[in-house]
C-alpha cells in the first residue's frame, strides 16, 4: 500500500535514467520488517471494513425467513459495533508513527471481536444448533488469507477464534436454563458436534496456511541475496536497473544497492557508464559525496554498486513541497555543493548532471542540513583521452534540459564551468521554485538570459546574489566563476551564516507538526520519515 501524496521521485540515474520512488517512503532495514508489518495489518483491516458489513444482507435473511422470531436490529447493532473497531485499528494502522507491536495486538483483538459477535448472533438463530457457527469459519479463514503469520504465533489468535462459540454458548447456559437444557440434549450436542469439528478445521487450516504463506515470504526473502549483500526494500526501479535498500552481512550496515542487469541492456557503453559512476565517486572521500563502498558483479550477470545509504530528500522535492529556501538557506546549501564539486574538479570529473534532484539533503552529527552530491552516472574526466574514450554518446546531449550550459547544446565538450552553470540554475531554482528560462531551444548566445531571467524574481533579492546569479547563468563560459572556490568565495559574501542550526531544527520541527501533529526530539523520525538514497 502506498501513499500518492507522497510520492517522491529517485533520480540515482543509469545514464541519466529517472526513477520513481512508490509512496516516497523507505525505511532502514531496521525497520522494513516493521513496514511490512504495518502494511499488513492495515491491509487485513481494510478487507474487514468491506466483508463484515456485507453479511447484513444474510443477516436480513435469516431473520426474516429461516427464524422469523430473530431480533433482527440486534444483528445491526452488533454489525455497527464491530465495524466501528475495524474502523478505529484500521485508522490507527495508517499512522506510520504507530507502535507495530501493539497494532498487531488490537488486530488479532478485532478478528476475535468478530468471532464473539457472530456467536452471539447465533443465539437468536437456534442457539448450540445454530449454522451461525460457521461464520467463525469465515472470520479464521479471511484472516489466514490476509496475514501471514508462523504457526505458533498466530496459535492464540485462532484459539481465540475457534473457541469463540462454545465459549459464548457456555455463558448463556449459566444465565439462561433454557440455554443450559441445550448442552444436555442428546440431538442438539450431535448437530453441535457435526457443525463445530468444520469450526475446529477451519481454524487449524487457517493457522497452517497462515503458517505456509509466512514461510514461503520467508524462504523468498533469504534468497534475495547479491553478493554479501541482502536485499531488503525495493527503492526504485528503472527501464536498465533497480536500487534496492540492502543489509551488509560482513559490515553489518545498511547499504543503497544500484543494480544493473546487463542481460538486458544491449549497449555496452551502459555498462561502461555504470562502471564508470564507481570509479568517478569511489574518487572522492569529501563528506558532501556520497560514499561508494563496493563495485562488482555477480555470475548470473548483475553488475552492482554499494553505496551509501542516506536518510533525508532531494532538494527538487524539498522546494516542490515546502517551497523556495530563505536566501542564506539557500546560500548555505550551494556553497557545501561547491565543496563537493571542488573535490571531483580537483581529480578531474566533470559531473554533467547537475541538478536540485542530485543534492540531497540528510543529518550528519548536528546537522540537519547536511548536502550529499549524489549520481555520477553520466560524469566525464576532464581529460578524456587519458582514457582512451569520451564518455558521451555521438550526438546526444546527456543531462537534464534546464540545467544544460548553453555551449553543450552546441556541441562543446563539458567541463567545470558547466558544471557552474548548472549549479548556477540549481540556486535559481532554490530561491524561486522555478528553473531558468532560456530565449530559445539552442540557448542563442547573443542575448544575456541571465539578466532577463532573473529580474522577474523578487525585488527583496541582495544585488550581490543578484549579481552572482547573472554570472553563474551567463551564456559565455568565460564570463562565469572560473572555479567552484571562486563561486563559494563570492557566496560567502552574502552572508550564508544568518541560516543557523537552530533555523534548520525548528523549520523540520514545523514540518513534523504539520505531517503529524506532534514535536519529537531533533530530526524526528529520521527526516519525518522520509526516505530516500542515491
Amino acid at each position: 500500500m502506498t501513499d500518492p501524496g507522497n510520492a517522491g521521485v529517485l533520480l540515482g540515474a543509469f545514464a541519466g535514467e529517472a526513477f520513481q520512488i512508490d509512496g516516497g517512503t523507505v525505511m532502514p532495514a531496521a525497520d522494513t520488517g516493521q513496514e511490512s508489518a504495518r502494511r499488513t495489518v492495515s491491509r487485513a483491516m481494510w478487507v474487514g471494513l468491506w466483508v463484515w458489513p456485507a453479511f447484513s444482507a444474510l443477516d436480513a435473511y435469516m431473520c426474516f425467513v429461516a427464524y422469523p422470531n430473530a431480533r433482527f436490529p440486534l444483528f445491526i447493532l452488533y454489525r455497527v459495533l464491530v465495524e466501528a473497531v475495524f474502523v478505529v485499528v484500521y485508522r490507527a494502522t495508517r499512522q506510520r508513527t504507530a507502535d507495530v507491536k501493539r497494532l498487531i495486538f488490537w488486530t488479532n483483538i478485532t478478528f476475535g471481536i468478530a468471532a464473539i459477535a457472530i456467536s452471539l448472533m447465533a443465539i437468536e438463530l437456534g442457539g448450540i444448533r445454530s449454522p451461525y457457527m460457521h461464520g467463525t469459519s469465515i472470520v479464521a479463514l479471511v484472516r489466514a488469507a490476509l496475514v501471514p503469520e508462523p504457526w505458533r504465533r498466530s496459535l492464540k489468535t485462532y484459539g481465540r477464534i475457534g473457541l469463540a462459540f462454545p465459549m459464548v454458548m457456555t455463558f448463556g447456559a449459566l444465565l439462561s436454563p433454557e440455554y443450559r437444557a441445550e448442552w444436555i440434549t442428546a440431538e442438539s450436542l450431535v448437530v453441535f458436534a457435526s457443525n463445530y469439528v468444520f469450526v475446529i478445521a477451519s481454524s487449524l487450516l487457517g493457522m497452517i496456511s497462515g503458517h505456509v504463506a509466512w514461510s514461503a515470504q520467508e524462504q523468498l526473502h533469504a534468497a534475495r541475496r547479491v553478493g554479501r549483500y541482502r536485499l531488503q526494500a525495493p527503492i526504485g526501479k528503472g527501464g536498465m536497473g533497480e536500487v534496492w535498500l540492502a543489509w551488509d552481512d560482513s559490515l553489518r550496515r545498511n547499504i543503497a544497492l544500484k543494480i544493473l542487469r546487463a542481460a538486458m541492456t544491449p549497449n555496452p557503453d551502459v555498462v561502461s557508464r555504470f562502471e564508470r559512476e564507481a570509479q568517478a565517486a569511489g574518487q572522492l572521500r569529501g563528506l558532501h559525496v556520497v560514499r561508494i563502498f563496493d563495485f562488482g558483479a555477480s555470475d548470473d550477470g548483475l553488475y552492482y554498486i554499494a553505496m551509501e545509504y542516506l536518510s533525508g530528500m532531494d532538494l527538487g522535492r524539498l522546494v516542490e513541497d515546502f517551497g523556495p529556501l530563505p536566501e542564506a538557506r539557500a546560500v548555505r546549501v550551494v556553497r557545501q555543493a561547491c565543496e563537493a564539486l571542488e573535490e571531483a574538479h580537483a581529480a578531474g570529473i566533470i559531473h554533467r548532471d547537475l541538478k536540485p534532484h542530485n543534492l540531497f539533503m540528510t543529518r550528519v552529527g548536528d546537522d540537519p542540513d547536511f548536502v550529499k552530491l549524489l549520481d555520477f552516472g553520466v560524469a566525464r574526466l576532464r581529460d578524456a583521452s587519458a582514457v582512451g574514450e569520451t564518455l558521451t554518446w555521438t550526438g546526444i546531449v546527456v543531462g537534464t534540459p534546464s540545467y544544460i550550459a548553453p555551449e553543450l547544446l552546441q556541441g562543446a565538450p563539458a567541463d567545470e564551468r558547466s558544471d557552474i552553470y548548472a549549479l548556477g540554475a540549481t540556486l535559481y531554482f532554490l530561491l524561486t521554485g522555478v528553473t531558468p528560462s532560456r530565449p530559445n531551444a539552442v540557448g542563442r548566445t547573443g542575448a544575456r538570459q541571465s539578466d532577463a531571467a532573473i529580474h522577474r524574481y523578487d525585488q527583496a533579492m541582495t544585488e550581490t546574489l543578484r549579481e552572482i546569479l547573472n554570472r553563474c547563468l551567463d551564456p559565455s563560459p568565460g564570463h562565469r566563476f572560473q572555479s567552484t572556490r571562486e563561486l563559494s568565495e563570492a557566496l560567502a559574501l552574502v552572508n550564508d551564516a544568518a541560516w543557523t542550526r537552530e533555523d534548520a531544527e525548528e523549520f523540520w520541527r514545523s514540518v513534523d507538526r504539520q505531517r503529524f501533529g506532534s514535536v519529537t526530539a531533533p530530526g524526528a523520525g529520521e527526516r519525518l520519515g522520509w526516505k530516500a538514497v542515491s
